[in-house]
């Protein structure tokens, strides 16, 4: 690839990022929900998904209280991941990968419909998942309400899971998200 356009690509790159980073659903996840998280103090928190536009959120968890984990499928994506904190993987391993971390709270935004695609594959991330966290541990679901089914009427996540609020944060909120579509935010709390 010859230096103009290597220029243009990154240039391109840059103002993708610009622009998802001032919607509105982003907006929502630097200015409220990631603080909100950190300020409950959990001792391991995974960041499922790993871009550009992302690369700041470990940065508001308190780094001597809270271990900021981040994982993604890609091994393009680890250099926004949270240096030696990232693993490159399926979500679907994540039990896996992470066998002697158990996680306060597993954040995923953005897999639903984007490679987590079948109910087989919801199934299995959700089990992993489950298998994960601590008792009573959170799960966050971010979707696109074009691109996925709701997961409230997944078998699977309603039999692992209690669809609840987590600390000042409400169970469901919903934004405006890329191209108009609805972005939505779900919090579950791990059945006992």
């Amino acid at each position: 690839m010859n230096i103009v356009a290597k220029t243009k690509r990154f240039a391109d790159s840059v103002a993708f990022n610009l622009r998802v980073h001032g919607f509105a659903d982003r907006k929502y996840l630097r200015e409220v929900m990631l603080p909100a998280t950190a300020e409950a103090e959990p001792s391991n928190v995974m960041l499922a998904g790993t871009r550009r536009y992302n690369t700041g959120y470990p940065k508001l968890f308190d780094q001597q209280t809270t271990a900021v984990w981040t994982l993604d499928f890609d091994p393009r994506a680890a250099r926004f991941g949270n240096g030696h904190l990232h693993r490159t993987c399926d979500i679907r391993e994540i039990d896996r990968v992470f066998s002697g971390i158990r996680f306060d709270v597993v954040h995923i935004n953005g897999l639903l419909g984007f490679g987590i695609n079948t109910d087989g594959d919801i199934k299995l991330m959700i089990e992993a998942v489950y298998r994960s966290l601590v008792p009573g541990g959170h799960m966050m679901l971010g979707w696109d309400a074009d691109a996925s089914p709701d997961p409230l009427e997944n078998e699977t996540i309603l039999a692992r899971f209690e669809h609840k609020e987590f600390g000042i944060l409400p169970a469901r909120h919903r934004v405006l998200g890329m191209e108009g579509h609805d972005h939505v935010f779900d919090w579950f709390r791990a059945a006992d």
